[in-house]
């Protein structure tokens, strides 16, 4: 069973997200009181954060195989690594 630690740890960039959507949305709503406005603003930022997304997401790995990567290793080249994980 997750902690609440945890469980917020775990999920913190889709609770970010949606505070930060959150606040976007009360300050246009806020700000312009048009029903129409505010739509389309609310469209242009959702827009916004799914470029966002795209833009700052890593892309799949250029390295196929196990053998692969230790060639790669042995090539004597600095290399970078980068570990994700969902949790």
């Amino acid at each position: 069973m997750l902690t609440p630690a945890q469980l917020f740890n775990q999920n913190s960039y889709l609770v970010a997200a949606l505070v930060i959507f959150a606040i976007g949305f009360g300050l246009v709503v806020a700000r312009f009181r048009q029903s129409r406005f505010a739509w389309l603003a609310l469209i242009a930022f959702v827009a916004m954060l799914l470029v966002a997304n795209r833009v700052f997401s890593i892309g799949a790995s250029e390295i196929e195989s196990v053998a692969a990567f230790d060639a790669l290793l042995a090539a004597r080249q600095p290399v970078v690594l980068e570990f994700y994980s969902d949790y």
